[in-house]
């Protein structure tokens, strides 16, 4: 064979490999897919490694300064008139001061009451337990900014606080379960207050039964008033 031969067949076979090879060239696409792509795997990044903020530790005689009408220059709940303390089952119902966390000042928007933020945390972590939500927090999402001192003397009983049973409710920590069964109203020199009478006190009340969540609860005569707020039941 001669060599004009063998490279007339050489030719002939690099031929489909460069056509081929202009051919994948020439393909066209929308790289702003690819792009957004890497953003939102960047935003995902960004997002794990992030520190999340941390809780404000509440006490129990802490929140109770806040289960009171305001006065002064305190504000009302943001809610107004849709606040829970005007949904509690009793003839004296008021709506309550804002809610401030500790070593925070007021903003310029109002702030929800305890009982509403309460509301809202039980709401949420029932509402993802339960799994009627289309988007169920994960373990960086954090549907309380504060959490509860349990078993401790003074404090609260952990029956009358949410526990989170796994690790994508969104609540690391344990927050008092909102009922409104669990309040009596009572008045200290002409300002409303609320008595926490049927959440449970360690080392202070021998109350057994905590708050229903129904309105059964108020037929309880037998009820039990927080010693530290100097009450009797």
């Amino acid at each position: 064979m001669s060599s004009s031969t063998k490279k007339r067949r050489r030719d002939e076979n690099i031929m489909p490999s460069v056509q081929r090879l202009e051919e994948l060239m020439a393909i066209t696409f929308d790289r702003t897919v690819i792009d957004d792509l890497i953003a939102q795997h960047a935003k995902s990044l960004e997002s794990a490694t992030t520190q999340a903020q941390p809780l404000h530790c509440c006490p129990r005689a802490y929140e109770e300064q806040f289960l009171r009408e305001p006065t002064g220059s305190e504000r009302l709940c943001a809610r107004g008139k849709d606040c829970e303390g005007l949904k509690l089952d009793t003839p004296d119902a008021f709506m309550l001061r804002e809610f401030l966390y500790p070593n925070t000042e007021p903003q310029d928007t109002r702030s929800l009451c305890l009982l509403c933020r309460r509301y809202e945390i039980s709401y949420a972590y029932y509402k993802y337990e339960t799994g009627n939500s289309d988007a169920a927090p994960n373990t960086s999402v954090c549907i309380s900014d504060h959490y509860n001192l349990v078993g401790v003397k003074g404090e609260y009983d952990v029956r009358d606080c949410i526990v989170s049973s796994s690790a994508c409710s969104g609540l690391p920590l344990p927050v008092v379960l909102h009922s409104r069964t669990a309040y009596t109203v009572y008045s200290k020199d002409g300002v409303k207050h609320l008595a926490q009478c049927r959440m449970r006190c360690p080392g202070v009340n021998d109350i057994e039964r905590g708050p229903f969540l129904g309105r059964r609860a108020a037929l309880d005569a037998k009820v039990a008033c927080s010693n530290s707020l100097g009450l009797t039941a």
